[in-house]
């Protein structure tokens, strides 16, 4: 009966959790995989039913029903196998020579047990049930077994290779489903191997219960999420496709929405349906043009839709349309890209019917004389308009007032003005642009300039605006200069132009950089007497000539002309540096060198010691590349830097001195509280590197100084504190030691003293008893290491604390040592 009591609670945890598959009520198992999966666990559950039974029946010695059931139970399991390499197979969607094998062979396999099942009946074959009611297993029982066993696993295989090739293709949650359905085939086969060797045991039924709560777990559930996010999704989509349906038919005219991507109706009003010659919008939707109209008018629907899409604003167009009687009507149409709720883009398209407005506009013209006249002055006004307007790249007709404007672009081809925007918000626009097309350096002054209110001023003061700056072309720069002039008739427009000035701008640059090297040069054939020696060097052949020498120098200049500089320098350099910096020199100064330091910095510099007379002296070797008439050159000069080097150097030695002076304790000789705290900085960011090595710190307080120097006078406290110091010094001979306060010292372990710590800490400790029973120095210690501390704040508080609990051991130990005197004296 115990055995029966698995497959009971394996049936109701089937039913709890599965019950809506098996009912079919579950809108996301209505595919065809779930379909098979569905009886896959019909199978399950006649599986349980039968093994539940089976247990029944064995304990009550039922002979006949308990044959009748194993047959069964056989069939079970062969129906089971089948529809689960059917699901694994239509789940994954790999539709390969291996699926249509597995699905094959899982129908021969389960045929072959029901028909060997259906032949147990009349020959002994898989099992018998005899007179005392007790199950024997034949060995074609084992055989089945053993097969299914295998396939079961070839289906794990298939799962692997699916999960293995599509990796980088599903999302993770996918890939764990797919691993989900292999470990369920793995559970199955090795349960299944299991019940081999103990046929009397429910083993297969807790391999189903196992599999089947994985499923439920990792992928029916997350299926049924996603079937409810698809209804939601779908209910959204329902409830917008109403509210723009509604929201188109209340609109005038013809009106439709569209998927820019795959050019289908979303939604249109009536109207727009008619003219699509369909009885209501629902026809419409999810048709594309060229599947509602002919060719040539889905074409044109299909440029219009590029123009649009192309354009930030509303595409507005007229066109005349013949209506049903064959009379042309004419019609405006406009056009507008936008993003519905899901970021998708779409068309809006609406269609007015404007024939009547414009017949009206004509017939306000008073004579066609007039007309013709208005006609004949346009035409000449827009050829001067045309004329005026070569050279410049871009023009702006703006109303100030409303930042209403239209902007018009020279034609390449033709050479006359088209239009191509007609917008609003002129002024936020030109900040914004501004931002985008305008070259840095220029761009806040551009936006700055352009504001009404300064643009409105400068024309009040002048008549007319100018500004010259860079725009951005292709990422170059390119000067422009811009011109803004205001109506005289009507002072709400403003007309700005825009034309290249960037080859004209250029050359003015070049002229004016040229102008200032001329006046540079100047400057340094004025300030040459700075230098001890000027030379001018080509820098293509090495060519050089003298600019100017200081008198006294002469025996260390170059000839005044020569056809190498380099070479010449480099060859009289061993009779005029000094010995220790010759090598340097020769190392850094060669062509390549000084070529590459001005190419990279602008600027080429050594410094070294020559021999000038009787004494040395500290000299600068530069050299720096200038446009000379159209032409470059290097300018080196050797300038006299002594006095400057040497003022630094008595700088770091005095600063050197003060530091040595500032780390060294002038009463003890070891290193002081600033040394200390330079090394603790040290560490400190040592430790917050990761870096930080091995170390203990020490603390050492010498007791009885106070008493010292109440009773013998501070002299002799501080010789008092001077043997202590060496006694401490004695001990870590190998560490600095540092005094910190008045009696206290610190000493930092590192290397052989931090291993050796434990033993040095005996040597304080035997120093100490030694000093109690003989009245010598005694001093109190506390050490603790570094234990991946957050710094070394943390380490030294922890030794004070150990030093602190020294000190009453101390205090104890001497108590205890006069004690015992006193009673030794009595």
């Amino acid at each position: 009966m115990y055995y029966s009591a698995i497959g009971i609670l394996a049936i109701l945890i089937l039913l709890i959790e599965n019950h809506d598959i098996l009912a079919g009520r579950n809108e996301a198992f209505r595919i065809h995989a779930w379909r098979v999966y569905r009886k896959f666990l019909l199978a399950v559950l006649l599986y349980y039913i039968i093994d539940s039974a089976w247990g029944v029946l064995e304990f009550f010695k039922l002979g006949y029903l308990l044959f009748a059931d194993t047959t069964v139970y056989f069939v079970a399991m062969a129906a089971g196998v089948l529809f689960w390499a059917e699901y694994t197979v239509l789940y994954l969607g790999e539709n390969n020579l291996f699926g249509r094998l597995l699905v094959y062979s899982g129908r021969v396999l389960s045929g072959t047990i029901i028909a060997l099942t259906g032949l147990n009946i009349f020959i002994p074959v898989l099992f018998v049930v005899d007179g005392a009611s007790v199950y024997h297993p034949l060995p074609l029982r084992y055989a089945l077994l053993i097969t299914q066993v295998a396939f079961l696993l070839l289906i794990v295989i298939y799962a692997l290779i699916s999960i293995i090739s599509h990796t980088l293709e599903h999302p993770p949650e996918k890939i764990q489903q797919y691993r989900t359905l292999a470990l369920f085939g793995f559970i199955m086969a090795l349960f299944l191997g299991l019940q081999l060797f103990y046929p009397y045991l429910p083993l297969y039924s807790v391999a189903y219960l196992l599999g089947t709560s994985l499923l439920h777990a990792f992928v029916t559930g997350s299926e049924k999420e996603q079937a409810i996010l698809k209804l939601k999704d779908a209910a959204k989509t329902e409830e917008f496709q109403k509210i723009v349906t509604s929201l188109l038919d209340n609109i005038p005219g013809i009106a439709f929405t569209k998927d820019a991507k795959t050019g289908e109706f979303l939604a249109c009003n009536q109207a727009f349906a008619g003219y699509a010659g369909k009885k209501s919008p629902q026809q419409v939707t999810g048709y594309t043009s060229i599947e509602l109209f002919d060719g040539d008018l889905a074409a044109r629907f299909a440029a219009d839709d590029k123009v649009a899409l192309s354009m930030e604003e509303p595409y507005i167009f007229y066109e005349d349309i013949p209506d049903p009687s064959g009379a042309l009507r004419q019609f405006m149409t406009t056009k507008r890209k936008y993003r519905d709720y899901a970021g998708r883009v779409c068309i809006l398209g609406i269609c007015q019917d404007v024939t009547d407005i414009a017949r009206i506009k004509r017939e306000h013209a008073q004579t066609r004389e007039a007309y013709e006249n208005a006609q004949r002055s346009g035409l000449i006004f827009n050829h001067i308009a045309q004329t005026l307007a070569r050279g410049y790249t871009d023009l702006f007709y703006v109303n100030i007032e409303n930042g209403e404007f239209i902007e018009y672009r020279t034609d390449a081809d033709s050479d006359t003005l088209i239009e191509v925007r007609h917008s609003w918000h002129f002024f936020d626009r030109c900040g914004e642009e501004g931002q985008v097309y305008i070259y840095s350096e220029d761009r806040d002054e551009f936006v700055r300039a352009m504001k009404k209110e300064n643009i409105i001023d400068a024309l009040h003061r002048n008549g007319v605006f100018m500004l010259t700056y860079r725009r951005l072309v292709n990422g170059i720069p390119v000067y422009v200069t811009m011109k803004i002039s205001q109506m005289k008739d009507d002072e709400r427009y403003i007309v700005i132009g825009v034309m290249d000035v960037d080859e004209q701008m250029r050359q003015r640059r070049e002229t004016e950089r040229m102008h200032e090297e001329r006046i540079a040069y100047t400057r340094l054939n004025a300030l040459s007497g700075n230098f001890l020696l000027v030379y001018i060097v080509e820098p293509d052949t090495g060519a050089y000539r003298e600019l100017s020498t200081t008198t006294g120098c002469e025996n260390i200049a170059l000839p005044r002309e020569g056809s190498d500089f380099f070479e010449s320098a480099r060859g009289i350099a061993d009779r005029v540096i000094c010995r220790e910096d010759l090598n340097r020199f020769l190392s850094l100064f060669t062509r390549e060198a000084v070529f590459e330091e001005i190419e990279n910095r602008g600027l080429y510099a050594v410094s070294f010691r020559i021999c000038l007379g009787d004494r040395n002296i500290y000299v600068q070797l530069r050299a720096a590349m200038v446009q000379e008439n159209n032409d470059r050159k290097i300018i080196a000069g050797l300038s006299d830097v002594d006095f400057q080097v040497r003022q630094e150097e008595d700088y770091a030695r005095r600063l050197s001195q003060a530091l040595s002076k500032a780390n060294i304790d002038a009463l003890t000789g070891v290193k002081s509280k600033h040394a200390y705290l330079e090394t603790e900085k040290t560490l400190n960011i040592q430790i917050r590197m990761g870096h930080a090595p091995g170390f203990a710190i020490f603390i050492l307080d010498v007791n009885d100084l106070k008493k010292i120097n109440d009773s013998s006078g501070h002299h002799a406290g501080d010789q008092y504190l001077r043997n202590a110091c060496r006694i401490i010094c004695d001990i870590f001979s190998h560490s600095p030691v540092f005094r910190i306060g008045g009696d206290e010292f610190v000493t930092v372990l590192r290397d052989q003293d931090y291993e050796n710590a434990d033993a040095l800490a005996a040597r304080m400790r035997e120093h100490n008893e030694n000093a109690l029973k003989s009245g010598g120095i005694v001093i109190a210690c506390g050490m603790a290491r570094f234990c991946g501390d957050d710094c070394v704040a943390a380490v030294f508080e922890k030794a004070d604390r150990m030093m602190y609990e020294n000190k009453k051991i101390l205090k104890a130990r001497r108590d205890q040592l006069i004690s015992g005197e006193a009673v030794r004296s009595s």
